[in-house]
């Protein structure tokens, strides 16, 4: 997962070292997609480490985690609350229009967006997809340095393609 954002003098971006999470699905043969439904996914729960985003600077990365309130709240996490809309891929696979919840720094966030979900190689999955998210959306200021002649944008873009295996 990569986390891009702005400030007036350059852009950054910050990678999310460790995911860890669970897709529930109700259908266990994955061998077949044609007649996939919405439906099918159950629940999804993911969690990011605040302490394992990093930006290549440890400056950068101290005060990304102080602004996520690392200490109180040590992850980032996403839960599906509804699956909505679904299209087939070619690959197999299945493009979602999903309904969930971004929790970070204390505060909730909810979001609809897509996501692309294929079965890879080894029988398990590959989801992807790109969110834009505002950093006052989580009640995080966008910081400031330099006596303020430095600014953060508001405005960020995460994407991610998150790799699990299949549990069965």
């Amino acid at each position: 997962m990569t986390i891009y954002g702005s400030a007036n003098v350059t852009d950054w971006e910050a990678k999310a070292k460790t995911i860890t999470g669970e897709i529930r699905m109700n259908n266990s043969d994955m061998s077949d997609w044609s007649g996939a439904d919405a439906s099918w996914f159950e629940s999804v729960e993911i969690a990011i480490k605040v302490e394992d985003i990093d930006a290549d600077s440890r400056r950068m990365n101290n005060n990304m985690h102080g602004y996520l309130k690392k200490d109180q709240y040590p992850e980032i996490t996403y839960r599906l609350v509804e699956a909505k809309e679904l299209a087939l891929l070619d690959n197999p696979g299945v493009k979602l229009t999903v309904r969930g919840v971004i929790s970070a720094a204390g505060a909730e966030k909810e979001i609809v967006h897509d996501v692309e979900v294929r079965k890879n190689d080894s029988g398990g999955l590959v989801v992807s997809g790109s969110q834009d998210l505002k950093m006052t959306d989580f009640g995080i200021d966008p910081p400031t340095a330099v006596l303020g002649s430095i600014r953060s944008r508001d405005e960020m873009n995460i994407t991610f393609e998150i790799h699990l295996e299949n549990a069965q």
